[in-house]
């Protein structure tokens, strides 16, 4: 997910093997995600580490680039740039396919795990619950930003010494240090998640209130059943 696979410790857990291979493809999917912004240039390192990024992609998310790429998922527009003061001609893509959503909903999941071991002290247990939402570049609105943040007074990222990598990942959080985390997490200026992962039955059933379950890009899944979402696409989609 960053630049060069220059990495600070942090954040980092516990999964079997099975899982942790089994998910491959989801990292894969959220790195070049992460790395699409209409500012990146064709010569920009964002531009150049998605096509790196290709073959991981095919190899372990198959099916993806063909749901990005088909002709009548992309428009062109004029958008303006408001750092510069004109319009630039972009191409959107209304990336909705089902495989696309089931790998960021999981990638978004085990980073709300990652999260919730990192601020709580402990691993999720099996009958906690995690809920998830993804945005693209152009889904997280300012307005929609500053409503969540709110309720998220603290920050972090990952950092190591002198390095962090602030520029790249960020996240608002607040937590319980006991039974909840809930976060909105931005990689490069591509990608957002929206998490709460929680022990707590009380807050594990309000995830399953419609005002939650019927948000888009939004998935309610426990730990262990990850590979069940990428094996049923649909699913994630709901």
């Amino acid at each position: 997910m960053l630049r060069g696979k220059l990495r600070p410790s942090g954040m980092e857990y516990a999964a079997c093997e099975v899982c942790n291979s089994g998910t491959r493809g989801s990292d894969a999917v959220a790195a070049v995600i992460a790395r699409l912004h209409p500012d990146n240039s064709e010569s920009s390192w964002q531009a150049e580490e998605m096509r790196k990024l290709m073959s991981a992609l095919d190899a372990y998310a198959p099916g993806v680039r063909e749901e990005l790429t088909q002709p009548e998922k992309a428009r062109s527009e004029w958008l303006p740039r408001p750092r510069f003061g004109v319009l630039q001609r972009v191409v959107l893509v209304r990336a909705d396919g089902p495989k696309l959503k089931a790998h960021l909903s999981v990638y978004g999941a085990k980073l709300a795990m990652a999260l919730y071991r990192e601020h709580v002290g402990r691993a999720l247990p099996l009958d906690g619950v995690v809920w998830c939402q993804f945005a693209l570049n152009a889904g997280m609105t300012q307005e929609h930003l500053d409503e969540r943040v709110r309720i998220m007074p603290l920050h972090g990222t990952l950092s190591q010494g002198q390095k962090n990598v602030f520029d790249q990942f960020i996240y608002r959080y607040n937590t319980d240090q006991r039974t909840v985390v809930a976060a909105v997490a931005q990689f490069h200026r591509g990608l957002w998640f929206t998490l709460f992962a929680s022990s707590d039955p009380k807050i594990i059933e309000l995830f399953h209130n419609p005002k939650f379950l019927g948000l888009p890009a939004s998935v309610l899944v426990k730990p262990g059943e990850l590979l069940q979402l990428l094996s049923s696409p649909s699913e994630a989609a709901a």
